[in-house]
């Protein structure tokens, strides 16, 4: 299986008071085999979040757990940033972020099974959520 991981999903997995901290360790545990994407961003977002939810300190740790993992960040291109601008126009709700516009050109074009994710955004977008 090849997927792309969300931040949100790492935030998930780092902060124990998410509500989604156990489904991010039992999906966590059910994709070890799995072919792991990120983008660029999705690091360093979820280790902001962290900063600010948690702690600079857990930020820091987490950030160093993250850079040991064996990811593989796909690469951001003009043509992809011009689809994730596509999306991003064609969306009407309020509040939709651009990276998750971008990580939705990223899974389609990269031809993955799905996003790493617990934003039902993605699945609105046609992308699975794994």
């Amino acid at each position: 299986m090849r997927v792309l991981v969300d931040a949100d999903f790492l935030i998930a997995l780092a902060k124990e008071d998410d509500s989604n901290h156990n489904n991010a360790l039992v999906k966590s545990e059910e994709l070890k085999s799995a072919v792991v994407f990120i983008t660029q961003f999705t690091i360093p977002e979820a280790v902001t979040v962290l900063s600010y939810k948690v702690s600079q300190s857990a930020a820091k740790k987490f950030l160093e757990y993250l850079r040991g993992k064996d990811f593989t960040e796909l690469p951001l291109d003009h043509m992809i940033c011009n689809e994730a601008d596509k999306i991003f126009y064609s969306r009407r709700e309020k509040g939709i972020s651009w990276i998750d516009c971008l990580n939705v050109a990223m899974a389609k074009t990269h031809q993955l099974d799905g996003i790493l994710s617990f934003d039902k955004f993605y699945k609105k977008a046609g992308i699975k959520n794994i």
